[in-house]
């Protein structure tokens, strides 16, 4: 496994759901870890995969440069 470290993060949310928050990490801190990691990861795929499939695009002005193929899945 890849090394970890802390973060500290701040998010606004309506009163009801914050406090469930809290619960949740009061009594299951893991889920919530777990939970903001596959959101993290999966965001980092789509944009990834997003980017594969701009490079397959035809170019859309005869003008703009052809973008290179330098994103390969790793």
């Amino acid at each position: 496994m890849t090394a970890s470290r802390s973060v500290n993060i701040t998010v606004n949310l309506p009163c009801e759901l914050a406090d469930e928050v809290e619960r949740v990490l009061r009594t299951e801190p893991e889920f919530v870890e777990q939970l903001l990691t596959y959101g993290i990861v999966r965001r980092a795929v789509f944009a990834r995969l997003r980017g594969l499939r701009a490079l397959h695009r035809p170019s859309t002005s005869p003008l703009e440069p052809p973008l290179e193929s330098s994103l390969e899945l790793t």
